[in-house]
């Protein structure tokens, strides 16, 4: 009965996409940059004051540094034998690049949180300039320990400031409840949590970096600041993918080669605020 019964095949991949990534990049600032190093100058304000009649101005002289960028170079390798290229129902060329640009954007998601600044981007946590916000119990977050950070970032820093954190860290905060005054994270079971805490948008982050996923002494639960003032990403060559029939043709294998080249620095540390357990 068997032969009358054909299998049917579905020209679709159930893929795993693993941790979303490139969450972060549309937050920051990203320049096109045509050299393999360089810096971008910066410069501090001017002192403004009232002058008496026949008084000298008050003289200032505004503090002139730069941010450093140097490009490395990050990407991956994926060999395809020639019979799987040619007999494959799907267009793997164009899934191989997909799932190379999803790696793509998680690494640079860590970069960007806590990169080392050699191998990586030179990530916000790993920045000594970045202050914390010292968090008022080791084990446990509350209302006051939000609203704390959130006045903690200076001002000008704060109308586009968003914040960082992972999932699990999300859900200790969406449990919150301060019967004393009524507040409440989520009205009810019913209701989808909000993607805004204090009425700034919360970017949910589940890669492997230095942000804590429980609140334990000193651990560093999310990042809450200005990312388009305070974060530049160097792009000097955008996300490529090459093929390579010669390379390994001893195996009769295809090579696909995908890189990027760039740089991640932060450019004003005033600009975040880290909310650290104590």
């Amino acid at each position: 009965m068997g032969f009358f019964v054909p299998e049917q095949f579905l020209a679709q991949v159930i893929h795993d996409t693993g941790v979303p990534g490139s969450q972060l990049r549309p937050l920051c600032t990203v320049i096109r940059v045509a050299s393999k190093d360089g810096y971008i100058p910066t410069l501090a304000s001017a002192t403004w004051a009232a002058i008496a009649e026949e008084a000298a101005p008050t003289e200032s002289t505004p503090v002139v540094g730069q941010v450093n960028f140097s490009i490395e170079k990050s990407g991956g390798l994926v060999k395809v034998s020639r019979e799987l290229l040619d007999d494959s129902a799907i267009n793997l060329p164009a899934f191989l690049s997909q799932i190379f640009q999803e790696a793509a954007g998680q690494f640079e998601d860590v970069g960007i949180i806590s990169g080392n600044g050699t191998t990586q981007y030179s990530g916000v946590l790993s920045d000594g300039d970045v202050a914390f916000y010292t968090m008022a119990g080791s084990t446990a977050v509350v209302g006051a320990d939000l609203i704390g950070t959130y006045y903690a970032l200076n001002a000008q820093f704060r109308g586009n400031a968003s914040w960082v954190m992972k999932s699990t860290i999300a859900s200790l905060i969406n449990s919150i409840a301060i019967t004393a005054a009524g507040v409440h994270s989520i009205p009810s079971l019913t209701a989808a949590p909000s993607d805004f805490i204090l009425g700034k948008r919360t970017v949910l982050t589940d890669v492997t970096s230095g942000l804590g996923g429980n609140i334990t002494s000193t651990e560093k639960i999310a990042i809450f600041g200005d990312f388009k003032q305070g974060y530049y990403i160097f792009d000097r060559v955008g996300f490529t993918i090459r093929r390579n029939d010669q390379l390994y043709m001893g195996n009769d294998q295809i090579g696909f080669f995908a890189t990027r080249r760039g740089d991640g620095q932060v450019g004003l540390a005033a600009a975040f605020k880290i909310p650290r357990a104590a």
